[in-house]
């Protein structure tokens, strides 16, 4: 039920972006708030999904979503992003000290 309401959330995000302008980001080619925002998010979907969950976010989730798919590779490839990423190890473990209760059997990494 989680993943269908997770699943409905990504179709909302990738129909408004389809509304916008030119440019990779919410505002066209201005990166905002939004993105700023956003690039948390994004980048721990990367890492939690495939290890709590054996969900591999590219694709298994985003090439469902044309707009939504460009959107996050934009935001997780400018540099200030890059930069400012934390580190893959630290965020599994932060994740293990948070969502513990998330674990769903058989994923490919452990507590």
């Amino acid at each position: 039920m989680r993943e269908a309401s997770f699943i409905q959330s990504l179709d909302a995000v990738d129909k408004l972006l389809k509304q916008r302008g030119d440019g990779d980001y919410l505002l066209g080619a201005n990166f905002s708030y939004a993105e700023c925002i956003s690039a948390p998010w994004i980048q721990r979907f990367y890492v939690t999904l495939p290890y709590f969950r054996g969900i591999d976010f590219k694709e298994d989730i985003l090439d469902n979503f044309q707009c939504l798919s460009h959107w996050m590779r934009a935001v997780c490839n400018r540099p200030s992003c890059v930069e400012s990423s934390c580190p893959k190890e630290e965020m599994i473990a932060a994740c293990k000290r948070y969502y513990v209760s998330f674990v769903s059997p058989g994923a490919i990494g452990s507590l």
